[in-house]
């Protein structure tokens, strides 16, 4: 029978539980329970052979020969944009020692790291280190592990949480819930400390290795209700050894007099200079934790540096306690003020606060600790017993609860989750399960949710801190009569930053609402943002005056959807600035409609992979698109003018002509959808030569268009130009042609006169919302 488990992914280490009857950390293939979250490949001599991936403790120790090619800290760029401010910040600063740039097959909205030339998605890193936490733990349990519940920051958004999603499927993993870090550590210390009768509000201080999350949690009889959530995801126990390091640095500089120190380690050997940094790291959270406990600490990288002459340079500094608490005082100001703030934006009080729960290795520093006590009083604040472990744990037991079945505590056997009592020996198993585990967590959102409007305006679709799941319904405009085209943005505030979470494309190519445009009312189009309990959203786009002219679909997050939907959005932008014809604006909007629909197909919503037919298919129709726009090619109207010739007029059309019509027609929609640019010009010129020999039917036809366009803005003239139609048809009908000619005669000055302004007017391509 397979196995759940709870996996706490971190920024640093990883570590794996399971409960059965009592909860147990799960050791890795090398004995530890935690395993470094840390990733690089193995070169092999064999021609053509896939990279062999190292994980853990064994990639950590390649790091300090090539730091280049080893991944750490994945997780801070799950879900993440390229130019996301933060990032942006580490890569000026070469905190980073691989390569960072924008996915090949996304957009600046995604981001791949580079090992030995080769592009990897933080996705496809973090399923790396995900599959050998389930490998090393189906070893120890000696049967598969299939489902787990894996923890991720409370602070994630829905593109970081659906990442994590992404690399559990390609580790094989079933997720059976994403928990928040800080709920699951209060899962743990819940569990232990809080029994059935007793009710606490509790606020959790999950201060780890790359992330520090805060999460206030009303805890009672089995029921986590989350009331807020706070932190950064980018503070952790890296941003401390970083202070030490550059301490460390100082002083060295300032005992050999060397004025740019990091010019001379960058003037070293690659080789040395990549182990100088490895140790250097290494040594600076050696001494971090060794001053949890004792008053100074070393730092020593001795043997690796020289001078121009030869000469050691080493680095050998003493860390006192004072030093080290004065370095990361700005650290433990960001945190009380971020503390306080969640406290704030729930509008609750310190006095509200039972406890405060310490976990993450970053929460045993002693000044942390302290400043806590200090702000909530020390006989509310708690350290986890197993702070480093603690969130495995949580995850762990909601991963037992969440299982179909569990094991009786009793007598070891199988029960269903939903008995009441133990069908083998009678143990009372509702009442076990209220007393010792987890009955249900109500969550919260993790941020404001907004969407874009017109003129760039802002709309507030959900607040931060709402209980999930939750869904909200608004009704939107859009912005002109004749838009096709709907173009949704969604983004959070985080951190008092825009981080874009997202855009949906809707196309509106049907007929079922032309009687609403002629009442010269702009259209309406009902949204619904849906967001589950994992935080993960959906969306929904209904127009109210066509209801089947929906979609319900996630999000697109930076991938090779995305990636065209913005080619889709430049070609827009681009045309409108060109003051392109309203006849080009037209043939350009209809093959974007044709180009959305196949674009929401690029991506398979069950495995994330990319199709990449359509996706080639879809860059040739944008191509085929602008090329046709720049060199004012024919195109959509020319079919609709056939299609109208042949509604109108078929009647009086020759039969060859008709059929002529008619297969050019069919023709040009098969260019249209597998076509080349050359292979739809030509399509397009054989339908209009054949058209230009209509005689007396493109007659009636510029005068019928004439009275169309009349009717926009002066209907009595445009009814003149369609008694002008029906008379010359009554006279062609009594074969009476001189009286035929002589109408046509009379209005085709003032036909042509109105058809030469029409084509001289510019159009434009609306995509926009307004309130």
């Amino acid at each position: 029978m397979s196995k759940s488990i709870g996996i706490d992914l971190g920024t640093t280490n990883s570590v794996a539980a399971i409960k059965m009857v009592d909860t147990e950390i799960l050791k890795n293939h090398e004995g530890d329970f935690l395993t470094p979250s840390c990733v690089t490949t193995k070169k092999r001599k064999v021609p053509f052979a896939r990279p062999v991936f190292i994980v853990g403790k064994d990639a950590l120790e390649w790091q300090k020969q090539n730091p280049e090619n080893t991944i750490t800290a994945i997780k801070r760029l799950m879900g993440r944009s390229f130019q996301n401010s933060e990032l942006q910040k580490l890569l000026a600063a070469k905190r980073l020692s691989y390569v960072v740039q924008p996915h090949s097959a996304g957009t600046i909205n995604s981001v791949a790291v580079i090992i030995e030339g080769k592009e990897y998605s933080p996705e496809e890193i973090s399923s790396k280190i995900l599959d050998k936490i389930r490998t090393d733990a189906e070893k120890v349990l000696n049967d598969k592990v299939e489902y787990a519940v894996i923890t991720v920051p409370a602070y994630f958004n829905d593109k970081q949480k659906h990442a994590t999603r992404t690399a559990a499927l390609l580790a094989g993993l079933k997720i059976r819930r994403l928990v928040s870090e800080p709920t699951a550590a209060a899962i743990s210390f819940g569990v232990e400390n809080i029994k059935d009768e007793d009710a606490k509000t509790v606020l959790i201080f999950d201060f780890g290795g790359g992330t520090f999350d805060l999460s206030v949690l009303i805890i009672s009889g089995g029921q986590f209700l989350e009331q807020g959530k706070g932190g950064d995801m980018w503070l952790g126990g890296e941003d401390i050894d970083r202070y030490i390091m550059e301490y460390a640095l100082l002083e060295t500089a300032r005992e050999f007099d060397i004025n740019d120190m990091s010019g001379f380690i960058d003037g070293q050997d690659t080789l040395i200079k990549n182990r100088f940094w490895g140790e250097l790291k290494a040594g600076a959270e050696k001494a971090k934790i060794q001053l949890e406990t004792e008053d100074e600490a070393y730092l020593e990288v001795l043997g690796l540096l020289k001078d121009e002459d030869g000469d050691s340079i080493d680095l050998d500094v003493t860390l006192t306690r004072e030093t080290f608490d004065e370095l990361i005082k700005p650290i433990v100001d960001s945190i009380i003020k971020l503390t306080q703030n969640i406290i704030s934006d729930i509008n609750f009080t310190k006095d509200l606060i039972d406890n405060v729960l310490l976990v993450g290795g970053s929460s045993k520093i002693p000044c942390i600790i302290k400043a806590m006590e200090n702000e909530f009083g020390k006989e509310k604040v708690l350290s986890h017993p197993r702070p480093m472990l603690a969130i495995a744990e949580g995850a762990a037991i909601l991963s037992h609860r969440l299982a179909e079945s569990i094991e009786c505590p009793k007598c070891g056997n199988m029960a269903a989750q939903t008995d009441q009592k133990c069908s083998s020996c009678g143990f009372d198993l509702e009442k076990y399960i209220i007393e010792e585990g987890v009955l249900d967590i109500v969550y919260s959102a993790a941020h404001d949710y907004y969407i874009c409007l017109e003129n760039n305006d802002r709309h507030l679709f959900i607040e931060k801190n709402t209980p999930l799941p939750c869904s909200a319904t608004e009704q939107f405009k859009l912005i002109h009569k004749d838009q096709k085209l709907l173009h949704m943005k969604f983004f959070n505030i985080v951190n008092d930053q825009e981080e874009s979470i997202g855009d949906l494309w809707l196309g509106i190519d049907k007929n079922q609402i032309e009687d609403q445009k002629q009442k010269n009312d702009q259209l309406n189009v009902t949204i619904t943002l849906n967001i589950d309990e994992n935080n993960l959203i959906s969306v929904e786009a209904v127009l109210k005056e066509a209801p089947d002219i929906k979609l319900s679909k996630t999000l697109s997050r930076g991938k090779a959807d995305e990636k065209l939907f913005v080619s889709l959005e430049e070609m827009i932008n681009e045309a409108n600035k060109k003051n392109y014809t309203k006849f080009l604006i037209i043939d350009l909007t209809y093959r974007a409609l044709s180009a959305i629909k196949d674009i929401q197909q690029v991506i398979s919503p069950e495995t994330e992979e990319i199709n990449k037919d359509i996706y080639e298919k879809v860059v040739i129709k944008l191509e085929k698109a602008k090329k046709i726009a720049a060199e004012n090619q024919k195109g959509k109207t020319t079919v609709f003018y056939a299609e109208n010739v042949l509604e109108s007029y078929g009647k009086i059309l020759p039969p060859k002509n008709k059929s002529k019509i008619e297969q050019c027609i069919k023709n040009i929609e098969k260019a249209e959808d597998v076509g080349s640019y050359e292979e739809n010009v030509k399509a397009y010129d054989s339908l209009s030569n054949i058209l230009n020999d209509l005689g007396i039917v493109n007659l009636l036809m510029s005068i019928e268009n004439a009275g169309t366009y009349s009717m926009q803005t002066d209907p009595s003239k445009g009814h003149k130009f369609y008694k002008y139609v029906d008379d010359i048809m009554f006279a062609l009908a009594e074969n009476n042609e001189k009286k035929a000619t002589e109408l046509i005669a009379e209005i085709m000055p003032e036909t042509n006169a109105m058809l030469q302004s029409i084509r001289k007017e510019t159009g434009v391509i609306h995509t926009d919302l307004k309130r």
